[in-house]
């Protein structure tokens, strides 16, 4: 819920905010993303673009791959 309020302080500040997240924190990003424009905004927010790519990265067993994603939220008003 903190970050929900940061990311909320922030749109209301800027106009649009971009949440990143690697890897077991995508879940979060997105559970935070939905509860900024489903119940904070209430239809005054718009998730503006969700982009879903993944990294090399340095696992347990050498070289593996990481999922990303960045949602881009804009405020509507």
């Amino acid at each position: 819920m903190e970050c929900a309020l940061d990311v909320l302080t922030n749109l209301g500040n800027s106009g649009k905010v971009t949440l990143k997240a690697k890897g077991d924190l995508i879940p979060t990003a997105v559970a935070v993303a939905n509860i900024v424009t489903e119940n904070m905004m209430k239809g005054n927010s718009k998730i503006r673009d969700i982009v879903v790519d993944s990294e090399s990265g340095l696992g347990r067993y050498g070289i593996t791959l990481v999922s990303t994603i960045k949602i881009i939220i804009t405020k509507t008003n």
